[in-house]
């Protein structure tokens, strides 16, 4: 499960419902604002009248209902046993909770942007926020709880939050005198920990179990970087490398187990690891077989992740009984593996055929895996799951979708609140001025519910009422808009009930003027694992956002600040651009350089390359980088040469991974 601590149909037969396609009788909620909880929401059977509810697990087949979050389909989320949802939205810096019946939203300390960094099983979340400061805003780290809402952790500025386990102890680093930061554990108290001696020039606690054994990592005097682990009174085990210059723990589990990777001698490769008091450091399937990286460890001490092959990575599970088991793709040429259970259970992502796009799936062990998407118990028109990122014991999943942010509970209960489908029609990019004409299904599990839609543009640009049609529990919206400002815009969906209850969709949209140059896109990339570095674990799909004018007018700052974010992107890690050193074009690739922060942390570089195929598919590759203490180049992170490529960008799409979701414009 994705946290970061020990883990433990047929339609009716309705007019209008055959006009719209089959319908999930699924549902979510919305806070009503202000971080007050929407009202309660009881759980129903989700099905037709006279119709009997099906056994989810009947026949080895799996149903699920659906629960939309408001949040976009980049968003980051952690998933608990108690199927409840912290998340944060990497393009807009907002944050909520769903604690299993509403949602909350956890605004920030000062007026700036959050990021959730871990949620535990008491519903405590853990992250960074930003105050409004300019030029780039003071961080803090944070627990947030329902009851208590937001509080600062004690300590300096800077400070962040990595995870949290049930206990309520959090782990993290903060910035100490002559070094960049130091691996801490704040106690429920209040009290401040240091894990381990000062490091060389940095270290940092990224995961913790209930025992609170930290895993992160401490670079040494030779700057090298070593895999570490600290106990509950903060004494160090240094793990090592396995022949290389830099180790990373990543996942601690229950029994005080470890999992992780490091280069190999040479860095020519990122082997990865498994670590326990009784075996010490065993490395994962052969020490010659290419990169392979980790994305989960549970409490039966297996490992998933994925490997590289002649054939491209390929996801896998390993335990020290069975070794390394390649997992059945049923045919994909791309795969990605993101979480695994204690039951055995993973889920990731699939593309059957190039062009198709991803498609989440969960593998029950090493069985074929299920496309979620078909599984989804009567869903609204037009969605589609395309990437699952959590899993916990219950078999509630977290899943990316054209329609944001959702939950999957097994079976057929979800929420009363509406559930919506995907705004159709809506281009990656528009034009300025070009009328659209959109529209959205949704569905409610009463039949006796009235809905009203109300549509919101980022541009404030004034646009007809939608018309809204529905019967029984389906219904539909119309709706358009003229665009009148350029740049990065978003449009906001709300469908609400006549029980008070209401469900958002978000989504963004480029807005191109004509004689104004751009790079723009989304979308994601995938299986690329990606140097982690000290950024934190490779592993997962890279999605990003991206918009800047290029040329001449690479330079007008406000203009691309008015334009929304310059570059974002989430998965192995978190980068947000904060400015555009330079920018330039070079037919259908387009190369741009700038700081910015990663997870949540100024004083880093990147580079960007871009390539709008004419044919086949675009490309993409980033590389963010920081100066370590002895004022060399360090790599934090390079989607398109896993711990491989060291070395700048240079000429040409060479590193650069395709993608597989969403698109790359260049606007002439």
């Amino acid at each position: 499960m994705n946290q970061q601590h020990d883990k433990r149909p047929r339609s009716g037969g309705w007019t209008l419902a055959a006009l719209l396609g089959p319908l999930a009788l699924a549902a979510s909620s919305m806070a009503n604002g202000g971080g007050q909880p929407a009202a309660p929401q009881q759980q129903s059977v989700l099905v037709s009248p006279g119709e009997e509810s099906p056994d989810h697990r009947a026949h080895g087949a799996y149903y699920y209902s659906v629960v939309n979050m408001p949040m976009e389909e980049g968003a980051s989320a952690y998933l608990n046993e108690k199927g409840q949802l912290a998340y944060s939205s990497f393009v807009f810096g907002d944050a909520g909770f769903f604690d299993g019946d509403r949602i909350y939203s956890l605004g920030s300390l000062g007026g700036g942007s959050t990021s959730v960094r871990g949620l535990n099983n008491r519903g405590v979340v853990v992250g960074d926020t930003l105050d409004a400061s300019e030029p780039f805003g003071a961080q803090r780290a944070f627990t947030w709880t329902a009851a208590r809402g937001m509080r600062a952790l004690p300590g300096p500025l800077g400070a962040s939050a990595r995870a949290v386990n049930d206990r309520n102890q959090v782990a993290g680093a903060i910035p100490a005198a002559g070094i960049t930061a130091r691996a801490v554990r704040w106690d429920p108290d209040g009290r401040l920990r240091m894990l381990g001696p000062v490091p060389l020039s940095l270290s940092e606690a990224w995961t913790m179990n209930d025992a609170a054994l930290a895993g992160g990592f401490a670079d040494v005097a030779d700057g090298s970087i070593h895999a570490t682990v600290w106990d509950s009174a903060g004494r160090v085990t240094d793990l090592g490398t396995m022949g290389g210059l830099r180790g990373f723990t990543y996942h601690v589990n229950r029994w005080g187990a470890a999992a992780g990777v490091s280069d190999s001698a040479g860095k020519e490769s990122e082997l990865a690891f498994y670590w326990s008091p009784r075996s010490g450091r065993v490395p994962i399937g052969a020490r010659n077989a290419g990169v392979r990286l980790v994305a989960a460890l549970n409490d039966r001490g297996e490992v998933a992740g994925l490997t590289e092959t002649a054939g491209g990575f390929l996801p896998y599970l390993w335990s020290r009984s069975r070794g390394l088991v390649l997992l059945p793709r049923g045919g994909a040429q791309t795969a990605d593996l993101v979480d695994l259970n204690n039951r055995g259970e993973m889920v990731g992502a699939l593309e059957r055929r190039p062009g198709q796009g991803l498609r989440a799936v969960r593998w029950p062990g090493l069985a074929n895996p299920l496309d979620l998407t078909t599984r989804v118990y009567r869903g609204p028109p037009g969605l589609v799951i395309h990437a699952a990122t959590a899993i916990n014991d219950a078999g509630v999943i977290a899943a990316h979708s054209n329609a944001g942010l959702v939950l999957l509970r097994p079976g057929t209960r979800g929420t009363d609140a509406p559930v919506l489908g995907p705004i159709a029609g809506l281009p990656g990019e528009a034009a300025l001025g070009a009328e659209l004409r959109l529209s959205l299904g949704f569905v409610d599990n009463s039949p006796t519910q009235s809905h009203t839609a109300r549509v919101d543009w980022s541009d404030g640009c004034s646009s007809p009422l939608p018309l809204l049609r529905e019967a029984r529990g389906v219904g539909r919206i119309d709706f358009q808009h003229r665009f009148c400002e350029a740049g990065f815009h978003t449009v906001t969906v709300t469908i609400a009930d006549s029980g008070g209850r209401h469900t958002q969709v978000r989504k963004e949209v480029f807005v191109s003027e004509p004689g104004m140059a751009t790079l723009s896109g989304r979308g994601a990339l995938a299986g690329t694992g990606g140097a982690g570095g000290a950024a934190g674990p490779a592993s997962g799909p890279l999605r990003f956002t991206v918009w800047a004018p290029l040329g001449e007018q690479a330079a007008a700052a406000a203009q691309v600040r008015k334009a929304g974010p310059l570059l974002v992107f989430s998965g192995p890690v978190e980068f947000r651009a904060d400015r555009v050193l330079a920018a330039a074009r070079d037919g259908r690739t387009a190369r741009l350089e700038g700081t910015g922060r990663l997870n949540g942390r100024p004083g880093h570089r990147f580079q960007l390359e871009a390539t709008d195929a004419v044919e086949g598919r675009d490309s993409l590759r980033v590389r963010v980088t920081h100066t370590d203490a002895s004022g060399r180049e360090a790599v934090d992170y390079d989607s398109g040469a896993p711990a491989k490529a060291k070395a700048a960008i240079g000429p040409g799409a060479q590193g650069q991974a395709e993608v597989v979701e969403g698109q790359l414009v260049l606007s002439e």
